[in-house]
């Protein structure tokens, strides 16, 4: 991510955090058919994003199930 957001997030948050994340923006994109040219998706997944990255909640994919652990 360019620019100071993309500072702030590489000097405050983890590389297990930021893959958490990219993860759950993967889900979001693909679950809710989000288009990334459309300005409202964009800033409905930095606004995702932002909450991720505070700790607060975050909207969920619809019907994802995780993995189970063997």
């Amino acid at each position: 991510m360019p620019g100071k957001q993309g500072q702030e997030i590489q000097a405050t948050v983890s590389k297990p955090a930021w893959e958490a994340w990219q993860a759950l923006q993967t889900r979001l994109i693909n679950e809710k058919h989000l288009n990334m040219l459309d300005p409202e998706s964009r800033a409905y997944l930095m606004e995702q994003m932002q909450r991720f990255l505070d700790n607060q909640e975050t909207d969920q994919a619809e019907g994802y199930v995780p993995p189970t652990q063997a």
